[in-house]
This record gives structure tokens, sequence and C-alpha cells, in this order.
């Protein structure tokens, strides 16, 4: 289901009918420090022997971290890149960041980078770099669900 007001941007800017939607994961970064102060709060309790300390982290630091969390979870959640007929929109919670047609899109890279040490792999990146004709670039990071397949999706229009 397409949100209403992505509905008018794309009748706006003549997309088409709506092919496909690619949702995104939650932030791990966001999330680890989300939860990080109930685990520093867990420790220190430990450590101390007084739950004073971690009673007070969990009370007073930590609900706004995790309603910020919750917000920009949300916002990344709903949001998405929707692949329409002739062009596809970036959506961001309820913001429609960019909208583009076919024939703005002049070349769709999929490039990933190992990051390794030695013979073991340790870090993996995966991006989706699209060049419009007016030499602009957008960047999809590996926060997007099957980031190859959309990909695909997008070079072969």
């Amino acid at each position: 289901m397409i949100p209403p007001h992505l509905k008018a941007t794309a009748a706006e800017h003549d997309l088409g009918d709506c092919l496909r939607r690619y949702r995104r994961r939650p932030g791990a970064v966001g999330t680890f420090f989300a939860f990080a102060p109930l685990a520093g709060a867990l420790a220190l309790g430990l450590r101390e022997g007084d739950m004073t300390g971690a009673l007070a982290i969990t009370l007073f630091v930590w609900p706004p971290l995790f309603l910020w969390w919750c917000v920009s979870t949300r916002r990344r959640l709903d949001g998405g890149l929707y692949v329409f007929d002739r062009g596809f929109a970036d959506v961001h919670g309820r913001k429609v960041q960019c909208v583009i047609t076919w024939p703005e899109v002049r070349s769709v890279k999929y490039k990933t980078r190992s990051l390794w040490a030695g013979l073991i792999p340790v870090a993996y990146a995966a991006r989706c770099v699209i060049e419009l004709r007016d030499f602009r670039k957008i960047e999809l990071d590996g926060s997007y669900r099957s980031l190859e397949r959309l990909a695909r999706d997008l070079g072969a229009h």
C-alpha cells in the first residue's frame, strides 16, 4: 500500500503504478546506543553493589534515548524506496526525499567492498550508486533490505 503523501507525489510526477517497495532495516548503531545505558546501569549496579545509580540511569537517562530510537526507527521503517513503472521515489517517514523518473537515470552500479584481516573477512559493505543525467549521484547503502535485487531492478529500466 502506498502512503497518501507518496501517492500524490507519484501522480504529480506521473510515475505510474507501484511495482515494489524496498524496506529499510533498523540501524545497528542507533539500536546499540538505545540499549547500551541499560547494560551500563546493570554493570554499574553489580559493581557498586547498590542499585540506586542503576535505577537513576534507568529512570532518567534511558527513556529519552529509547524514545528517540523508537521515533527514528519508526521513520526509517515507514519509508523505503518505491519502484514505479516510470521511476522511483525515496521516502523517509512521511517525507519524500527524491522522485526520479527513468529518463533521468544514466547508470546504476552495485558495489561491494570487503575488509580482510589476513584470510579472515572482518567487514562487508554494499552500495548502490545511481548516476543521473545531470551528474548528481544517489547512493543507497546496505540499510535497504535486498540491496542487490534493488540495484538489479533499478538497472533493468
